[in-house]
């Protein structure tokens, strides 16, 4: 099940047509109310005050706020949760396990 609003960010026909080959359902909400989409609204807050965690502690310039974003939601679709009993979202998406040996520690030197 896929939970947004009618934003209008994810209601393309590619995108719909995406989610009806993978068998995922969208459910949409009205528009511009937060209190009815509170489980999209709560994963936002996780993944900025993570975001804001992960900047703070690197010592990283804060216009890097979008890569850190991606390596939020990267490290939280390789981890469990409970909308996938059993199964990390990578898992249930691709039908293999995430390989954990390509995880990387933010703002690590290369």
């Amino acid at each position: 099940m896929f939970h947004t609003d009618h934003g209008g960010e994810y209601l393309s026909n590619e995108f719909t047509s995406y989610l009806k080959s993978r068998g995922k359902e969208q459910q949409l909400t009205v528009h511009d109310t937060l209190q009815r989409n509170g489980i999209a609204e709560r994963r936002n807050k996780t993944i900025l005050g993570r975001v804001h965690a992960l900047l703070h502690a690197s010592n990283l310039p804060k216009f890097l706020w979008g890569e850190a974003a991606r390596h939020v939601v990267w490290l939280m679709n390789r981890t469990s949760t409970t909308s996938v009993e059993g199964m990390t979202p990578f898992e249930a998406t691709f039908g293999t396990k995430p390989n954990p040996s390509s995880i990387r520690e933010w703002g690590e030197k290369i």
